[in-house]
């Protein structure tokens, strides 16, 4: 993650047009901007919601992700 220290991992639902939830992950100084990011990223008519819960620290640090960025999570990843 970014060395920002206002910089936080947000989880977003992603609500497709056909009505399937995503999961996305976004490094953003607010909640509302991890959602922003992740509507830039989405197809028009997709909606995107912050959602309550978080990552671990060993989760946040397993992404390596950097301000601005958000990614769908297509998959589990274990952590030893």
């Amino acid at each position: 993650m970014a060395s920002s220290s206002t910089t936080g991992v947000h989880l977003v639902r992603v609500l497709t047009d056909d009505r399937a939830n995503r999961l996305w992950v976004a490094a953003a100084s607010s909640p509302e901007e991890a959602v922003n990011l992740v509507l830039s990223a989405i197809p028009e008519g997709w909606s995107a919601s912050l959602l309550q819960e978080q990552l671990t620290p060993a989760e946040i640090e397993g992404l390596n992700l950097k301000h601005g960025e958000a990614h769908q999570i297509t998959r589990t990843i274990r952590m030893s």
